[in-house]
């Protein structure tokens, strides 16, 4: 994967765009499932992201303060394949890998932009039925990379 800026994946993983959120599940699987929304944030100059999921999301309720992440950004038809909760092992071939700091995740084919990224806080929204994460992004311009040619 290559590094790029900040710039260059905020215009390729526009906001309102499709991301699907990729985290580590049981027996080395990868859990995915397709975000409602996602957004940038700049939260006192410290770059962050934002995204939701629905409260009764399993892999939601796992989510903790400190957690690793990685955001994936297919085309929006792939990326509905992830509408319910889909595990995936680690070897199947219509994934690519992506290994950071401890961190072995797959992420859907075809992913334009992958943000490698901890969780810093959650909150249910109070007039639907989301809870919001905000996430730091680990390194703002070393840590967002873009997919593997």
């Amino acid at each position: 994967m290559k590094t790029i800026t900040v710039s260059e994946a905020f215009s390729n993983a526009p906001p309102r765009s499709a991301a699907v959120l990729c985290v580590k599940g049981e027996r080395g699987r990868t859990d995915m499932l397709l975000t409602d929304w996602f957004t940038w944030l700049n939260i006192k100059r410290n770059p962050m992201i934002s995204f939701s999921l629905p409260r009764n999301a399993e892999i939601g309720a796992r989510l903790r303060d400190g957690d690793a992440l990685v955001l994936a950004f297919p085309l929006l038809e792939e990326a509905k394949q992830y509408q319910q909760m889909v595990s995936v092992e680690a070897d199947v071939q219509e994934s690519e890998t992506i290994a950071a700091e401890g961190l072995s995740v797959r992420s859907p084919k075809g992913s334009e932009v992958l943000l490698r990224c901890t969780i810093a806080g959650a909150y249910n929204y109070p007039f639907k039925k989301v809870r919001i994460f905000n996430c730091n992004l680990e390194e703002a311009l070393g840590n967002i990379d873009g997919a593997p040619d």
